[in-house]
């Protein structure tokens, strides 16, 4: 299997930049980076389940990231469009504001179908 044949999920995090109301924004609370991680843990096992090898994740924090922080889906964070974290599947932005492992599962299995399907 190449590089090709893998769907790449960022998360894009950007702690403290909030979203949406400031009122439920926790990205700023000390636990946020813990239950992050955890969630980002959850992720991996999960796409090593159901699509295993077919799929990496890739945790970004644009604090230390300033290349991906300037870049247009940084910026939707950094612009507060979206509430962190962001997800990211293949090039687009699909989630934001959680990690919804089942959703994400489920959105990783349908870009793999349309990959095969294209011949790839």
């Amino acid at each position: 299997m190449n590089k090709n044949d893998i769907v790449i999920v960022r998360i894009l995090d950007l702690p403290g930049a909030g979203g949406g109301c400031g009122c439920s924004d926790l990205s700023g609370k000390p636990e946020y980076a813990g239950r992050v991680q955890q969630k980002v843990a959850e992720l991996k096992a999960a796409l090593e389940t159901n699509h295993p090898g077919k799929a990496r994740v890739e945790y970004v924090d644009l604090r230390t990231a300033p290349a991906e922080k300037a870049g247009e889906l940084g910026q939707l964070l950094v612009t507060r469009k979206y509430p962190t974290p962001l997800v990211v599947i293949g090039d687009q932005p699909r989630f934001a504001g959680s990690i919804l492992v089942p959703k994400i599962v489920k959105e990783v299995g349908n870009a793999l179908l349309i990959h095969n399907s294209q011949g790839g």
